[in-house]
């Protein structure tokens, strides 16, 4: 009976709308890792839930060493977009490297990384203890390697243990059999007497198969954290490893119990629970439910909408024409931004897509949803630079309303803002030879046409178009 719910279940997961990020998110989380390739596809669901708030990420010793974790961590939060999430680095600790590392080395999770866009990264110990400072909610802690870098913090700070919902860890269920328990086993002893629930993820099926039909559900899930994991598995020594059907489903089965827990046994022993997903689901499910996880973040979190409309018969003439191809090159989340802005602004104007444009780019930086932010503009509050204000407020929810904006006394020529989240803070810029461009176009409309007239504002608008379709929000602005 729990199999037929379970199935059930999973299928109207299968069958609904994805959502954007949640403003108020199910899952608060931490995530160690230790490098493996299991674990960038880990992290890659669990960046891409909509009900799943990733806090911080440490990189922990276990298949590799935890300055080349960080390495392929940070480059792939600079792919995802996600800057702004806190990077931690763990001792290294003395112990032979897997057999498989050198294979995990070979792999890059992503290109190059900006390290001018990304958080400075930190001692883990130290990484931990500012998320934790003062987060209002309870946090899950995942381990995709060995326990110690938890272990270690908790031994120094007592005091935060009440502030530990639960860790979930992969690791065998015969807990001496696994590696991630031989990397540190005085860790999972300290740990298990202290109280804090642990729920031990394991695969017990070699049904789930890093195999064709796995990837081809990867490719059909259009998401940016998709294509990632499809560039990853496209790559020479990982094609092999396909090949001899060497890879499975293994850290892949932490996102998934957050996702659809129904489909998974439990059986639980003292303070640990032992977690395994229903070895009778078929893989075509699980891949779907994958496909679904990672595309999730890419939607609109709407309130009203069911969905929020893209037919272009429902859009004026100029729109019309826009729709398919600004949402392909920029997202759906930044079309609805733009759109409601300018339907609550009142006309389409340059400064307040910008505000729409930098605000998307805000909330992609720390990784959250609507509502999360706090914004201190620079704009002032005559227009129309001040438009700018409107554009940053209807795409992060940071609104007059919600006590999450504030407009400075000082006022900047070029629009810029600063956010928090978390107590941590990120100033953004529109680029001077963008704002000069801006200054100059508009400058033109006020000599050929005369400020206010109706032409002017029809040139206005055409100009607001064209920056909305042209202008690309990772590359517009300066970020520090």
């Amino acid at each position: 009976m729990k199999r037929i719910i379970g199935f059930l279940i999973l299928s109207a997961i299968l069958s609904g709308n994805a959502l954007a990020h949640s403003g108020k998110p199910k899952y608060h989380v931490m995530i160690d890792t230790d490098g493996a390739v299991d674990d960038m596809r880990a992290i890659s669901m669990l960046l891409s839930g909509n009900d799943i708030r990733v806090l911080a990420i440490t990189c922990s010793q276990g298949t590799l060493l935890p300055g080349t974790v960080c390495v392929k961590v940070n480059s792939l939060l600079s792919a995802f977009h996600h800057e702004g999430i806190p990077v931690g680095i763990s001792e290294e600790i003395n112990s032979e490297l897997p057999a498989w590392a050198s294979f995990a080395l070979d792999v890059r999770w992503a290109g190059e990384t900006n390290n001018q866009n990304l958080t400075a990264t930190g001692k883990s110990i130290d990484v931990l203890s500012n998320t934790f400072a003062s987060y209002p909610n309870k946090v899950t802690l995942i381990a995709l390697g060995s326990l110690k870098t938890y272990a270690d913090w908790i031994q120094g700070n007592k005091n935060n243990a009440d502030k530990i919902d639960r860790i979930i860890w992969y690791n065998n269920h015969k807990i001496e059999d696994g590696f991630n328990y031989q990397v540190s086993p005085e860790s999972f002893e300290y740990l298990r007497q202290s109280g804090i629930l642990i729920e031990v993820v394991a695969s017990t099926s070699d049904n789930f198969l890093v195999d064709e039909e796995y990837l081809n559900q990867i490719h059909n899930s259009n998401s940016i954290y998709a294509r990632q994991i499809e560039e990853v598995h496209s790559q020479a020594p990982v094609v092999e490893k396909i090949k001899d059907t060497h890879l499975q489903l293994w850290d892949d089965m932490v996102p998934m119990y957050l996702f659809v827990p129904v489909v998974f046994d439990i059986e639980k022993k003292q303070n640990i629970k032992f977690v395994s997903i229903n070895q009778y689901l078929p893989p075509g499910f699980v891949y779907e439910a994958i496909g679904k996880l990672l595309l999730s973040a890419s939607s609109t979190n709407n309130r009203v909408f069911l969905a929020f409309p893209t037919d272009t018969a429902l859009y004026k003439p100029y729109y019309s024409k826009m729709v398919d191809e600004t949402i392909g090159k920029f997202g759906l989340i930044e079309w609805k931004a733009i759109s409601m802005t300018n339907e609550i602004h009142g006309h389409t104007g340059i400064y307040s897509i910008l505000g729409a444009k930098m605000g998307i780019r805000a909330l992609e930086y720390f990784n959250v949803g609507v509502n999360n932010l706090e914004a201190l503009s620079f704009a002032g509050n005559i227009p129309p630079l001040s438009c700018f204000n409107d554009g940053i407020q209807i795409s992060t929810g940071a609104t007059i309303g919600q006590g999450l904006i504030t407009v400075s006394d000082s006022i900047s020529v070029i629009p810029s803002a600063i956010f928090t989240f978390n107590n941590q803070q990120v100033r953004m810029a529109l680029k001077p030879e963008i704002s000069e461009q801006i200054r100059k176009e508009i400058a033109y409309g006020v000599t050929n046409y005369g400020l206010l007239s109706d032409q002017y504002w029809l040139y206005i608008e055409e100009l607001a178009r064209k920056y909305w379709a042209d202008f690309d929000r990772y590359k517009i602005f300066i970020i520090e």
